[in-house]
């Protein structure tokens, strides 16, 4: 009941971001729901993009066969299979932001009296012909509440990179360094900016996963106990964190310096890193004014610094 009461004040404010794979979906039935998620949320839905590479994967669907590349990222089939993924990923994206702009905003009539309830005129067709798709659209669901919930994806290398310059809101990277981040940054906004997109704000956040105790011995005695009743030490595609909230903190801020505009961290176990993360590494970040004290929207487009776009299907004024 402590942590309840703790979390419920925040709750208007947490967004629901869930992952979805494109590879064995339809963007239709992707973009329905996650524009239905975002009405439930009152505008604080996003949706996480992700690829399936495993032919185990292709069977539990069996809508399409995948063939197995080699381990090797220079691999020239790896880096093919990888590229086409991606493609038809930027595909799917596109696909289910135009289905969101389907709708114009006030195509809903709601006249009970004249018995109509939407303006035909104000829904619009896509007619997205594409490799991958042909979708003729409209959305069966009116626009989402934030326009366009906000789209993020993960990546590892330079093509998903890409891919998070060329088609999200946000795109996640696993730096271990700050160098590397520092690299890994100008990849990104230089893709962003060949894709005609530097104009726009795609923010880039570093995943860390986290074991944080008030005393830094304890959260490295914590992990210690765990990796031992798993057998092995805990192995993540991100950088494991274990510490305090200053040395948390300065590491944060430090990458920060290289370009990220944000972090996605992991708690290293729910709900004591989580409950840790907001207890402890919050109210420092906060002395050094590194972050809000107040919520300055209610939307997770515009506590992430977005607009709002308008419908590219509406009539101009």
């Amino acid at each position: 009941m402590q942590i309840a009461a703790r979390v419920a004040p925040l709750t208007r404010h947490i967004g629901l971001v869930p992952t979805a794979t494109v590879t064995h979906t339809e963007p239709f039935h992707i973009a329905k729901a996650i524009a239905t998620l975002d009405y439930v949320s009152n505008g604080r839905a996003g949706w996480r993009m992700q690829n399936s590479f495993f032919p185990r994967e292709a069977a539990h669907f069996g809508r399409r066969e995948i063939t197995p590349a080699g381990a090797d990222r220079a691999d020239p089939a790896m880096v093919q299979l990888v590229t086409d993924h991606f493609d038809e990923a930027a595909d799917f994206v596109e696909v289910a932001r135009r289905l969101w702009d389907s709708w114009e905003d006030d195509a809903e009539i709601r006249d009970v009296a004249t018995g109509r309830f939407v303006d035909r005129e104000k829904l619009h067709y896509i007619d997205f012909e594409g490799r991958w798709f042909s979708v003729r659209g409209p959305s069966i669901t009116p626009r989402p509440p934030q326009g366009q919930p906000v789209v993020t994806a993960l990546g590892h290398q330079r093509i998903p990179w890409r891919f998070g310059a060329r088609s999200t809101d946000v795109a996640y990277i696993t730096p271990k360094s700050t160098a590397e981040t520092a690299e890994t940054v100008a990849t990104i906004r230089e893709a962003q900016a060949e894709y005609g997109r530097a104009a726009e704000t795609v923010h880039i956040f570093g995943d860390l996963v986290v074991f944080l105790e008030a005393d830094a011995g304890r959260a490295a005695r914590r992990k210690a106990e765990l990796d031992e009743l798993d057998g092995a030490p805990m192995v993540s595609d991100a950088e494991i964190f274990t510490g305090d909230p200053g040395g948390l903190a300065d590491l944060l801020l430090d990458r920060a310096s290289a370009g990220l505009s944000g972090f996605r961290l992991r708690p290293g176990a729910i709900p004591h890193d989580l409950t840790a993360l907001a207890d402890l590494l919050v109210p420092e970040l906060q002395r050094r004014g590194a972050f809000r004290t107040a919520y300055e929207a209610s939307t997770l487009r515009g506590l992430l610094g977005l607009t709002r776009p308008a419908s590219r299907y509406a009539r101009q004024p």
